[in-house]
């Protein structure tokens, strides 16, 4: 039927047990033929079923066939719907039913007969996408339609009149055990609704069946057989699964994100007042070794949060559009030094990869921990590949905004014969200080999904207990020519200034430090706690103020409000911001000349110097 509940296509059983042809049924409305008057309340409670857009479920029900008469049926049903959720399509099985028992006709051979009356079935379902098969009450196939066979890849053949067939599709001896155990309740008449079962199929794939079975009786009630009715439901398990893993990782972002704005402010202060100490101490002095170890520890701390935040995708990035099968030959003799003499590298390099839009120095960082990770999986021997190729990714399922979009991406794949690990690890691996590793926790994989999904890219992993591991990683491509990486200039001055300073921080030893830093440097210093505190300045200042430089998280209104109401007042003034947070969602909407002045925290003296002086000198 179609979702209109409009007669598409009807075996021609159905007059045996209706009266009606097929060809006085094809176009008629099936609520308004075999549930007239009072009996079309059935149908309104059928259509709560539908409502919760359950795939398969079995229901019964009292029909009233051509010449008038009523009939219990048993019905077994498969909806299709479009992308919306909107039911386009339904399919059914009916069988006559009587005292809830499904009657079967005296045939001297009961299985022969189930095997004729449901091979009619696959004329309808043989080429839909789910599974029909029935077994006698030795467990053996008496039918297996097409869609069985597309699924599972064992043809008709090879499982008619069989039992092994279970044992292939469920190796696993303990699975097919507590599966088996299950069997015994059906048997009992429990019906199985949603059930789902990993089969392995003929070419040793593993994927997910939803079940839904009733058993067979004769006019005794003597059990003999059973129908079950499965669909695939991998690919759409799969993509719940990332789904869920979206949103967990979403989640340890965030909280990820805050706890290195919160640290980035400790450090910033430390590594103030330490920097302005050790300037202020003689070289001889006997406690700057003491200091120079705190400021080591300081380092490393800002190491910490700059992986925290790559992990909340909050890093400070430069991307350019560049040849990343170029970058990964260049990175090749630094890849065998680190896997040693007996791990062999194999590099798999499409041809004709277009260039990627992407941080280089980030890449490049993501692949020295996937190589660094594969090392440590695989000791002292295996075989490590790189892999390039063009791939496409088009599943409709994936349209879910925290899943990949549909579209055109560079695949980069790192795939290594290591131990790998097994399916229930896989929602972990990317959590930050996760490791397989008891002795070797860390924020490796963490800073690769982080950097991948900042990119605009995607990443997912396939591995298997002694199997290996490969990583999956999907990067959009660049539009635009290859750019070369652009080289940095060091900068060791301390440049020097007179103009004025609006300073906007809600932490207080964070403003007195950055205040103190910059009278140092000859800057006239406005403190202001709060964006209230700095517009009262603005407004009431008559003289010129220069320069605003404002944290971005602040409570009540953030830096980019205030910058906007700030120029408002003085349309000349420049604004930088500082933030733990780097490019944040809210870095989108700071007004277009000010858009790239971003100052990171923790920060050195010096940078804040060079900083300052840059933006009050653009013009």
């Amino acid at each position: 039927m179609d979702g209109r509940f409009r007669i598409l296509f009807v075996n021609p059983a159905v007059k045996t047990i209706t009266g009606y042809s097929p060809e006085e049924l094809i176009g008629k409305d099936f609520g308004k033929v075999f549930y007239p008057g009072a009996l079309y309340d059935q149908v309104k409670k059928v259509m709560g079923e539908f409502n919760k857009k359950r795939d398969i479920f079995q229901y019964s029900s009292t029909i009233q066939v051509k010449d008038g008469s009523l009939r219990n049926m048993l019905w077994s049903t498969y909806s299709v719907r479009d992308k919306k959720g909107r039911l386009v399509e339904l399919n059914g099985v009916g069988q006559l039913r009587e005292s809830d028992q499904v009657i079967a006709e005296s045939f001297a051979d009961t299985r022969q007969k189930l095997a004729q009356v449901y091979d009619a079935y696959d004329k309808l379902y043989g080429s839909q996408a789910f599974w029909i098969d029935i077994v006698d009450n030795q467990g053996k196939v008496i039918f297996w339609n097409q869609g069985a066979e597309k699924i599972s890849g064992y043809n008709r053949e090879e499982v008619m009149g069989r039992s092994e067939v279970w044992e292939k599709l469920y190796p696993d001896p303990e699975y097919r055990r507590e599966l088996f155990a299950k069997g015994k309740n059906f048997l009992k008449g429990e019906q199985v609704h949603n059930l789902e079962t990993t089969v392995t199929t003929k070419d040793g794939k593993k994927k997910i069946i939803s079940w839904h079975s009733n058993n067979l009786l004769d006019a005794s009630g003597k059990y003999v057989g059973l129908i079950g009715i499965g669909i695939d439901v991998t690919e759409r398990r799969r993509i719940e699964e990332q789904e869920r893993l979206a949103q967990k990782m979403e989640g340890l972002a965030r909280l990820a994100g805050g706890v290195a704005h919160d640290f980035n402010n400790m450090l910033s202060i430390i590594q103030g007042y330490l920097e302005m100490t050790l300037e202020a101490m003689d070289y001889a002095d006997p406690l700057r070794e003491n200091l120079l170890e705190i400021a080591d520890a300081v380092e490393r701390g800002a190491k910490l949060t700059n992986k925290l935040l790559a992990f909340s995708r909050r890093q400070v990035m430069e991307p350019i559009s560049y040849d990343l099968n170029r970058s990964i030959k260049d990175m090749s003799r630094v890849f065998k030094r680190m896997l040693g003499d007996d791990i062999k590298l194999v590099l798999n390099l499409g041809e004709n990869i277009p260039p990627i839009k992407a941080d280089p120095a980030h890449i490049e960082q993501c692949l020295l921990n996937l190589v660094m990770n594969a090392k440590d999986a695989m000791g002292n021997f295996g075989t490590l590949a790189i892999s390039t190729s063009l791939a496409q990714i088009s599943h409709p399922g994936l349209l879910n905004p925290n899943l990949a979009k549909p579209g055109d991406y560079v695949l980069l794949s790192v795939a290594d014969s290591g131990k790998g690990f097994p399916p229930t690890l896989k929602d972990r691996i990317f959590e930050p200080f996760f490791s397989t590793s008891e002795d070797k926790p860390g924020l490796g994989l963490a800073t690769v999904y982080g950097t991948i999904k900042q990119h605009g890219g995607y990443i997912w992993v396939d591995s298997e207990t002694g199997r290996g591991t490969t990583c999956h990683i999907y990067l959009p491509i660049s539009q635009e020519p290859v750019e070369e990486p652009r080289q940095k200039e060091l900068k060791t001055e301390m440049p020097l200034g007179v103009e004025s300073i609006l300073l906007v921080e809600d932490d207080v030893h964070l403003l007195t430090l950055s205040a103190r830093i910059l009278r140092r440097l000859g800057y006239t210093v406005f403190e202001a706690n709060n964006p209230g505190e700095a517009l009262l300045i603005l407004e009431k200042y008559p003289e010129n103020i220069h320069l605003m430089l404002t944290d971005i998280i602040m409570p009540k209104m953030n830096g980019i409000e205030l910058s906007k109401k700030a120029i408002e007042l003085r349309p000349s003034l420049k604004v930088l911001y500082v933030t733990g947070h780097p490019l944040t969602d809210l870095a989108d909407q700071a007004p277009g000349q000010f858009a790239k002045n971003f100052l990171v925290k923790p920060f050195s003296s010096r940078t804040l110097a060079q900083t300052v002086r840059e933006i009050l000198d653009q013009k």
